[in-house]
């Protein structure tokens, strides 16, 4: 086992001696292994520990264990406390999701401490072959059969070598004292299901499954190399990149074949899923306005062009311009200039600069986000109108109108900034001071 364990570890480059380990540990039999294979073959290594507080006295009873076991190794231990039953329910999310994402936030934040840090966690040839079989009883397309990552950015897995059985035989060979979690022979959970029932059964079949499956795996995962790159290469040519969205042409997508495989390739990495996939599909033929919404993403469909944007959490923003002078710190650039009318030779037309009447003004201006039952009076118009409909009008994308900035004097809208003046606050022939007023897109 130990020559297997250093062997994997150089086959595959996951660490070097120079580098500092640390190990996750739960105190059950598999990171207790990989604590002693790491500690007797000359890394550098600490302990990580979360106490997610969910098994009462088992879980303080873990959290003891650890602290012995690494005082017997002489190497330093972290113990994260963790209210998970709080974070799932603030998060909706199950109780196993929140222990998951608080423990790997932890780990992001100790392997950010320090670049040379990776994060070692125990997980075995086992864990990986039932991950296969749980990702494809719930649905999957080829990367959920690859099992689990050896690397994953500074997580290593260096036990994805060895079996549940023969992490077992080295355990009871080094009379290795480990806790056993309760948890792990309830069969309300679904990988416990298929580890109690339902690789038992394919065992029956062929006595040697899980090394089978850990070939399969292997070559499920050289095939998904190569599949990830044309996928890749396909996205970076129909996939255009601007400042804060992606831009791609409905037509380019239409061309592959077959398409509901390709959406679910291009769109899944930004969160998307295999039915929200499927509905992209029907809309390619559709009009404008449709979106789709992932946990991170937003897809809209604006005319004969797909936009992807990053979905920003809503944030209530206000900037005040106490006066024509101010420097007030704005989350933009613009430049202010104040003159006098006859100074002006030309209105600009574009409608990132705006040249009003400064003596129409009452500071300090404002500077918001645009809200439903906003209106103003279109430059040129004497009636008012929506800016919701003004932006149908002119066929402004959703994500352009949630990054719109207004300008406002009093309750009075100025300027629909980067779009349209107010036609209350325009130049007239009584105008005597004019500001100008240049919004610079970032």
């Amino acid at each position: 086992m130990e020559t297997a364990f250093r062997t994997f570890i150089e086959q595959h480059r996951l660490c070097d001696k120079q580098q500092q380990i640390m190990l996750a540990v739960s105190g059950g039999i598999d990171s207790v292994v990989m604590t002693d294979l790491f500690c007797n073959s000359g890394y550098s290594c600490a302990i990580l520990h979360c106490n997610f507080g969910l098994r009462g006295g088992e879980s303080d009873g873990d959290e003891a264990f650890v602290r012995t076991l690494a005082a017997g190794y002489e190497v330093p231990v972290f113990i994260k406390h963790c209210e998970t039953e709080e974070y799932a329910e603030d998060h909706g999310i199950s109780i196993q999701m929140a222990a998951r994402e608080l423990r790997y936030a932890w780990f992001e934040e100790i392997a950010e401490q320090d670049d040379g840090h990776l994060i070692a966690t125990a997980h075995n040839l086992n864990d990986s072959v039932e991950t296969v079989l749980l990702n494809l009883s719930r649905g999957t397309g080829i990367k959920g059969i690859t099992g689990i990552p050896l690397v994953n950015e500074k997580t290593i897995r260096p036990l994805l070598f060895a079996t549940r059985k023969e992490i077992t035989d080295y355990a009871r060979s080094r009379s290795l004292q480990y806790r056993e979690d309760s948890s792990n022979a309830s069969k309300k959970y679904q990988r416990n299901k298929i580890r109690h029932d339902l690789i038992p059964l394919f065992e029956e079949l062929n006595p040697s499954f899980i090394r089978t499956m850990r070939d399969n795996i292997q070559r499920f995962g050289e095939s998904y190399t190569i599949y990830k790159e044309h996928v890749m290469r396909t996205r970076e040519e129909i996939f255009a990149k601007k400042e804060n969205h992606i831009e791609m042409k409905v037509d380019s997508i239409k061309k592959l074949e077959p398409i509901s495989s390709w959406l679910y390739e291009l769109f899944s990495e930004f969160g998307f899923t295999m039915d929200q996939c499927l509905n992209i599909e029907k809309i390619l033929d559709a009009d404008s306005g449709k979106q789709f919404i992932s946990p991170t993403h937003r897809l809209f469909r604006d005319r004969d062009t797909f936009l992807l944007y990053k979905t920003e959490k809503f944030v209530f923003e206000r900037y005040y311009i106490d006066s024509p002078e101010s420097k007030a710190a704005l989350p933009f650039s613009m430049d202010i200039e104040v003159m006098d009318r006859q100074d002006l030779s030309q209105v600009p037309s574009s409608g990132a600069i705006a040249c009003l009447d400064l003596d129409r003004l009452n500071f300090p201006l404002i500077l918001r986000k645009w809200q439903h039952g906003d209106y103003f009076y279109p430059l040129g118009m004497d009636q008012m109108k929506k800016v919701s409909d003004f932006f149908i009008d002119n066929k402004i994308p959703v994500p352009v109108k949630e990054r719109t900035w207004i300008l406002t004097s009093g309750n009075k809208i100025v300027w629909i900034m980067g779009l349209r003046i107010d036609n209350r606050f325009r130049i007239t022939d009584k105008t005597r001071r004019v500001i100008r007023m240049q919004l610079y897109e970032n």
